[in-house]
């Protein structure tokens, strides 16, 4: 175990590589500008001026605007109709992004729907869609940009290899939904993950938390005690609040009765082909099946599909192993997070 002084120590050194490590960034920042100069023609006038200082702060800060791009995928190339897919992968978490706090998944997703939204071109979406969910908030906010646009373009969502939970929640927002039989879905239903080590704590490493608080519900969940009966009742209140929303939403977006989506909302998953049966699903197929169905929804006979991508920037390229070190270091954190979250999590006990 470390001493304070050696604690103190430890924290000065890693603030000290910190500052290094930014300044060796600006250097690389810098030289990468100078040589774009060179690179323009204007290696016999080079000059470092404010624009030039303005511009590297940009892409320092993360303040440049998110340029989005297309590119064909199939179809007819020289249709001037397009049916756009959008990838949705992983978990449909909205934080912002490391140091640089970028845009979180959702916001980057609804800039793409607003993008598809303001182009005439555009004439149906396809939602790809492979995730476990994610917190409450998060998968709801989707949710409603889907069901608003819903109302002006043709949503088609396409489930990949998994759509569970927040996954399918926002799945039941699109006009239909095509899944691959062995897709895995389902797990309507919500989930608080709470911890207690404090016998850990305690009887292995002799170590006693403490906490003063304003009132005697303040630390509700907290994981360095047990947590009382009337905590968990109002815990259960509110993942109850957030589990009949769930099942609301998939009834008005799929216009099922709430109690037809309630008999199968226990949490349980299933394939694409058992989805289909309860009525969750509308027709098994590929990614192609789900083109034709846009497709036909959109009364297109020519379309060209695309998809959006977008050219790594010098901020991507520099900042990418500094994110992965800060991914590292939340993968090593063993105190859950006491949050309401629509995902599948076959983990959690």
């Amino acid at each position: 175990m470390y001493s304070v002084p050696q604690l103190k120590l430890e924290a000065k050194m890693q603030h000290k590589k910190r500052n290094i490590a930014w300044l060796i960034i600006l250097v690389l920042l810098v030289i990468g500008v100078l040589l774009n100069k060179m690179n323009s023609g204007n290696s016999s006038k080079m000059s470092f001026s404010a624009k030039d200082i303005k511009n590297t702060k940009n892409i320092i800060d993360g303040s440049r605007e998110r340029v989005l791009k297309q590119r064909f995928v199939s179809g007819e190339s020289e249709a001037e109709d397009k049916i756009l897919i959008i990838n949705v992968q992983g978990e449909l978490n909205n934080d912002r992004k490391g140091s640089l706090y970028q845009k979180g998944m959702v916001d980057e997703i609804i800039d793409e729907l607003k993008q598809a939204e303001n182009d005439e071109k555009t004439r149906a979406i396809i939602l790809d869609i492979n995730s476990p969910g994610g917190p409450v908030v998060d998968a709801d906010i989707l949710y409603g940009k889907i069901m608003e646009l819903r109302k002006k373009k043709v949503i088609i969502a396409y489930l990949d290899r998994m759509a569970a939970s927040g996954g399918y929640y926002i799945a039941s927002a699109c006009d239909k939904i095509v899944a691959h039989p062995l897709t895995i879905t389902g797990s309507i239903g919500v989930i608080m993950n709470t911890m207690n080590v404090q016998g850990l704590l305690e009887k292995k490493l002799g170590i006693e938390m403490g906490v003063i608080k304003s009132g005697k519900f303040k630390d509700m969940g907290s994981p360095y005690r047990k947590m009382q009966k009337t905590e968990r009742q109002m815990l259960q209140a509110l993942v109850d609040e957030a589990y009949v929303r769930f099942v609301q939403s998939v009834a008005d977006g799929r216009r099922m009765p709430f109690n037809k989506v309630a008999e199968v909302a226990d949490g349980r998953i299933f394939s694409a082909t058992q989805g289909k049966a309860y009525g969750l699903v509308d027709i098994l197929g590929t990614e192609d099946t789900a083109v034709l169905v846009a497709k036909k929804l959109a009364g297109l006979k020519k379309a060209k599909v695309v998809e959006f991508y977008i050219r790594p920037s010098l901020r991507d390229l520099m900042f990418s192993k500094i994110e992965e070190s800060n991914k590292m270091k939340d993968a090593s954190t063993v105190i859950t997070e006491p949050v309401l979250k629509y995902i599948w999590q076959p983990l959690t006990k």
